[in-house]
């Protein structure tokens, strides 16, 4: 609790000035407030004194005192919300970095749909715990203090009634939100079980409709909800014990209280103003503690969820940046793979083995090989996805890790196999490496890219909006997009993987036309299956079981017999 509290607060004060005028201001409000009873005990003496002067002097008082209790109650609740609404942007923006900072392995070990709950409910929890610590449990705790040292004057038993009656509800609280809370997680996970789903379905909606599934899915979700209405139930019934337990200690109080109180008043101890202030005091006070109880239902479910909420600043970071990086503007393109071995997983097979290959600068290498024999494996290596087990990859003789993740993966341009676009315009999406692009340059990439033609057909041209992941494009349409926007970003390395495997032969032929004038003179690395993609690389690497089995030119491979690549070559010649 306290590790969460601390870093709730560590948004919170940020601002600690206004933060403090608020807390002043919070103060004086609930002072104006719970003054009101000592009124009304002056009230009554007076008119048992039948002081007419004095009743009409204390009830000017009383008006001056309400007034200002409204106008503090005004000021309190928009420093308030200065406060919350700043540190709740700063606390969401700190997540999102932190999630933007997370290595490639978290996010493809993490469901999507679960990330989003655990964000939502987070956020929410955060205004909600800032309400409830420093309005409900702050105006009780003052409002015991105030009570306390009135009712100390005028009889311990009354005192310690109440003082009973609070530590007896806190000690109960303890215990029940304990359970709350161990039930308020455990649901959680359910629910986000249950967003997965959701999310999941939505992101994959076409393969659904492609295989009409959609009562496998409904049915899939109805099965989760099965453990998700046993695990909610689990978590409601926590709430009816706080309420029957809590309310019933509340009600002995309140009973003991107002006992003591007449007794008192019988015996003529107090005055009968006094058993107003008393009453008045137990009508004022006892509802607040009410308020804690449900106010302490609501932080023990705000504390879970903001505790899932800040986990995602306490994720590990494997792939760190240097503590003094080497900044350096543009590079030439020299690649250096330097026995490089590296494992997904501890245990697992390793997905590349004592990898030595060098690349020189404007250079065009082609990867080739089975699928799964480690060629994307060694592009995520250099653009630090991952670190490498053993040995090192170097750029212009610079070690990557003494380069920030960010500037090292600005010199290159990637084409990945499948482009994932951002629901916004053509013109965004191919611009997005390059914001400052002009639209003759956006243009002129597109025309490159072989993709002009197809955008000026369209109504709203280049401000046309591709969908969410360009659903509204086909596959080759987003490849084209993702080429022209890798050529727009102008790398110093360029990588294409499997850029072309979804065209049709004619867009493919146009695609490596332009490509290869795109990457003149750029070191350049390509995956491929397709064979035609590569045969004007300067150098084909074959890849075997994570090691390179062979290398050359199109024409020095296919001149030997043996050949893994004169193999791959002739299937797929038979094939077409």
């Amino acid at each position: 609790m306290l590790k969460i509290l601390k870093t709730f607060y560590s948004f919170v004060l940020k601002k600690k000035y206004w933060f403090m005028l608020f807390m002043l201001t919070n103060s004086i409000s609930m002072a104006i407030y719970l003054i009101s009873p000592y009124f009304f005990k002056l009230f009554v003496d007076a008119i048992e004194n039948f002081d007419q002067a004095r009743l009409m002097q204390l009830l000017i008082y009383y008006t001056i005192i309400r007034v200002l209790g409204i106008i503090f109650s005004n000021i309190k609740y928009y420093l308030g919300d200065m406060v919350v609404i700043d540190a709740a942007i700063d606390s969401r923006s700190t997540v999102f970095k932190r999630l933007q900072d997370l290595d490639f392995a978290f996010h493809t070990n993490k469901s999507t749909g679960s990330l989003i709950s655990a964000i939502k409910r987070g956020d929410g929890a955060f205004f909600n715990l800032f309400e409830r610590i420093h309005f409900t449990i702050f105006e009780v705790v003052f409002g015991f203090i105030v009570m306390f040292v009135f009712f100390t004057g005028l009889d311990y038993r009354i005192t310690f009634s109440f003082l009973f009656s609070l530590v007896a509800t806190v000690a109960l609280l303890k215990f029940l939100l304990g359970k709350n809370l161990e039930a308020r997680a455990a649901h959680n996970k359910k629910e986000d079980e249950v967003s997965a789903i959701i999310v999941d379905n939505m992101i994959n909606y076409e393969t659904v409709k492609l295989f009409a599934k959609e009562n496998k899915e409904l049915t899939r979700l109805a099965t989760t909800f099965k453990d998700w209405r046993k695990y909610f139930w689990r978590f409601v019934l926590t709430f009816r014990y706080i309420d029957v337990t809590v309310g019933l200690l509340i009600t002995t109080s309140i009973f003991f209280v107002l006992y003591f109180a007449i007794n008192l008043v019988i015996e003529k101890n107090i005055t009968i103003g006094d058993f107003v202030l008393v009453t008045t005091f137990i009508g004022m006070f006892f509802p607040k503690l009410y308020d804690l109880v449900y106010g302490s239902r609501d932080i023990a479910k705000n504390y879970s969820d903001i505790d899932t909420y800040f986990g995602i600043l306490n994720e590990n970071i494997a792939v760190k940046d240097p503590d003094r990086e080497i900044s350096l503007a543009t590079v030439k393109g020299e690649v250096k793979f330097s026995d490089v071995s590296f494992s997904y997983k501890e245990g697992r097979p390793r997905a590349v083995k004592n990898i030595n290959l060098k690349i020189k600068p404007g250079e065009s290498i082609a990867l080739v090989g089975r699928s799964g024999v480690g060629k994307t494996t060694l592009v995520r290596l250099l653009m630090r996805f991952f670190d490498v087990d053993k040995g090192a990859i170097s750029i212009d003789g610079v070690n990557i890790k003494d380069f920030s993740k960010s500037r090292l993966r600005s010199f290159m341009g990637v084409v990945p196999q499948e482009p994932i676009l951002f629901n916004n315009t053509i013109g965004y999406n191919i611009a997005y490496g390059a914001e400052r692009s002009t639209l003759k340059e956006i243009k002129a990439a597109a025309k490159m890219a072989n993709l002009n033609d197809f955008i000026e057909t369209l109504p709203e041209k280049y401000n046309t909006h591709v969908g969410e992941r360009g659903i509204k494009l086909s596959g080759g349409q987003k490849q084209r997009l993702a080429i022209a926007r890798m050529i727009l970003s102008d790398p110093d390395i360029v990588i294409f993987d499997e850029a072309t495997s979804q065209l049709d032969s004619e867009s493919e032929k146009l695609i490596q036309d332009a490509f290869w004038k795109a990457v003149k003179n750029k070191t350049t690395i390509i995956i491929a299956h397709r064979l035609s993609t590569v045969m004007k690389a300067d150098r084909i690497i074959v890849m075997e079981n994570g090691k390179i089995a062979e290398e050359g030119t199109h024409r020095e491979l296919l001149m030997r017999k043996d050949s893994l690549y004169r193999h791959f070559w002739e299937l797929q010649i038979t094939s077409d």
